[in-house]
């Protein structure tokens, strides 16, 4: 009955443990003795992945690439959002057409009004 009930649980984290492996040999690493601890899955229903142990190089490489990462999402987070002020000339670039030439009319929170440059 356990198996049953735990069965998307244990799908899930072989998908997440293929994803981590996948992920981490992007990197250029890998943990060495990962694997999902199925013994505890039968016994309690609850699911765990094992890191498992690994070499001081692996895990120096693994604190980079996650270092690595909180930075980029902190960079990400931190930039600011475009805000136009009324009469900035901008330029809309349409997929498969022509940039067209556009000055800002009027700007209110996320709301902005362009008006498009006669030709």
């Amino acid at each position: 009955m356990l198996r049953k009930i735990t069965a998307e649980d244990r799908r899930e984290a072989a998908e997440t443990l293929d994803d981590l492996k996948a992920t981490l040999a992007a990197a250029g690493t890998a943990l060495p003795s990962t694997g999902i601890d199925w013994h505890c899955a039968s016994v309690t229903g609850v699911v765990l992945i094992d890191l498992g142990a690994a070499p001081t190089s692996v895990v120096i490489k693994l604190v980079d690439v996650i270092r690595d990462g909180v930075r980029a999402r902190r960079t990400v987070h931190e930039q600011q959002p475009w805000r136009p002020s009324v009469g900035l000339p901008v330029t809309l670039n349409a997929p498969g057409g022509a940039p067209l030439d556009a000055e800002v009319v009027a700007a209110t929170g996320r709301l902005v009004t362009i008006r498009l440059a006669q030709r």
